[in-house]
């Protein structure tokens, strides 16, 4: 049986693991280098890095911090739930009737609290479609999820594979995706507000007219991603390993910023992504 489970983002383990090593060795770490450090252990955890996760691991071994053990133990997990990114999430959908525990959200949709139950035994069909959630955090999706119509507050996407998802008409609010695997994955007509992508890899993923507002998008690899006709409000991106990306038509803009601030985030935007930008 396939263990997909929930865990904590490359980010957050990053930060326990200097945690240990400063603990461990202070005289060697200085705080002003910790933003640097974090990031460094981020990769050899993302697998960007020359070192190796099995390196990072011999080392924590010396580490003599009583927090260690549960870190360690939350680094494999992580890595384990990277394998798992590449195998197909493979259930048949459900035929059982399961018995939902419905709450009204703020519109009066339905919300479903029966993620974890549905991924151990099958998502039944439409299980995503129309719905409401809140504070599920995702660690396995059946190919062709379908959230169309959808209102997400709060969730994760924690180091999970969304293949062939339609996000159609969805609104996305306050949510993460991280060490994630989006492809062909299709947007169109979303809102997304808050909503931020770290170590993710984006390829095929159609944005088309949607609104991004507050959205961050870092440490991603991202490759034939269409935000034509997109408003990308006071959005971010950097560390980007960037391949075909089209801004067409695209509306770049930070509301309450001034006239040079909205220009310079422009600026930075069509630089981080590696677009050349039309002439005026």
């Amino acid at each position: 049986m396939i263990n997909y489970k929930a865990v904590p983002s490359g980010l957050a383990l990053s930060r326990r693991i200097a945690d240990c090593l400063e603990a461990s060795a202070p005289r060697s770490y200085d705080p002003d280098e910790r933003s640097r450090a974090i990031q460094e252990l981020n990769d050899i955890l993302q697998g960007r890095s020359a070192r190796s996760a099995d390196e990072l691991l011999a080392e924590l071994d010396k580490c003599e911090d009583a927090r260690f053990p549960a870190v360690r133990e939350d680094i494999q997990a992580f890595l384990r739930q990277k394998e798992l990114l590449t195998v197909p999430y493979d259930k048949r959908p459900s035929q059982r009737r399961f018995t939902f525990d419905w709450m009204n959200g703020v519109d009066g949709r339905r919300l479903k609290k029966l993620y974890d139950r549905a991924a151990r035994e099958g998502f039944p069909t439409d299980f995503f479609r129309e719905s409401y959630f809140d504070h599920v955090t995702f660690y396995c999706l059946p190919k062709f999820a379908d959230f169309l119509g959808s209102e997400l507050h709060n969730c994760k996407f924690a180091v999970c594979s969304v293949k062939s998802a339609s996000f159609i008409l969805s609104h996305v609010y306050d949510t993460e995706f991280y060490s994630s695997i989006l492809n062909y994955v299709d947007l169109c007509g979303a809102v997304l507000a808050n909503t931020h992508f770290q170590d993710c890899e984006l390829s095929n993923v159609l944005a088309q007219k949607i609104l991004m507002k507050r959205c961050n998008t870092i440490d991603c690899t991202m490759d034939g991603v269409d935000y034509a006709g997109t408003i990308l409000d006071g959005c971010t991106f950097g560390r980007i390993t960037a391949g075909t990306i089209c801004l067409d038509w695209a509306t770049i803009t930070q509301t309450g910023a001034t006239a040079e601030e909205c220009y310079q985030n422009r600026k930075d935007v069509y630089r981080a992504l590696g677009v050349k930008e039309a002439a005026a």
